[in-house]
């Protein structure tokens, strides 16, 4: 089965690009270009004040039950 597009491979290529782009840079410098980028962005804006809660999962096996 051939794939049309490949996520890892997309994901993996994007942060090479966004590597070599912030050669150089600070981590505050970076941290600035980020939140300028996310200024920008509709979705981000949508979901920013998105709320998630977070909690553990029970998983068969796992150290919640191994306890008890």
């Amino acid at each position: 089965m051939e794939k049309d597009f490949d996520a890892v491979a997309w994901m993996r290529a994007k942060r090479t690009e966004i590597d070599r782009e912030d050669q150089g840079l600070t981590w505050p410098e970076r941290d600035r270009k980020t939140l300028e980028v996310l200024r920008h962005d509709l979705l981000w804006e949508r979901l920013k004040g998105r709320l998630v809660a977070t909690g553990s999962r029970s998983v068969p096996g796992g150290p919640e039950q191994e306890s008890a």
